[in-house]
């Protein structure tokens, strides 16, 4: 997958895969390979860990995080339901659970990213999810 040569949609597409089946690796060389060194990913600035994160070496850690199904909180089951688009922007359909720090019960959520490349490298998702404020609401322990 991180050949140069994989059109935008085929990496976010297996870039999602990877992230359910936890490979770790293939995110790690996926990211080290064809995101920019300054790539961002942005999340709803109105949820808990919304906000903007910049630089390869933080994209990085966040999603291998993601990726680790015993993390006691975050996205679980992630699946991908469709990328749409090429070249320079590229749509990911995602559905997943949420799970709150603490809390034992999921909220079953869908969201939008859109992926921006230039020459190639991933230069920016930006999350944009369904059901916000299902997300932020606390959920019982």
């Amino acid at each position: 997958m991180t050949d140069s040569a994989v059109p935008p949609r085929q990496l976010v597409t297996e870039f999602y895969n990877a992230i359910s089946a936890a490979d770790t690796a293939t995110i790690e060389r996926t990211i080290e390979s064809r995101f920019a060194q300054d790539a961002a990913v942005e999340w709803p600035p109105s949820l808990p860990h919304g906000g903007r994160i910049e630089g390869a070496r933080r994209v990085r850690a966040v999603f291998t995080a993601s990726a680790n199904p015993d993390a006691p909180a975050g996205a679980k089951n992630l699946r991908l339901v469709n990328a749409i688009g090429d070249g320079d922007e590229v749509v990911a359909w995602i559905t997943f659970d949420w799970l709150q720090p603490g809390s034992t019960a999921p909220v079953p959520n869908q969201a939008l990213e859109l992926w921006r490349f230039a020459d190639g490298q991933v230069q920016e998702i930006r999350a944009f999810y369904w059901d916000s404020d299902a997300i932020k609401t606390p959920q019982p322990a």
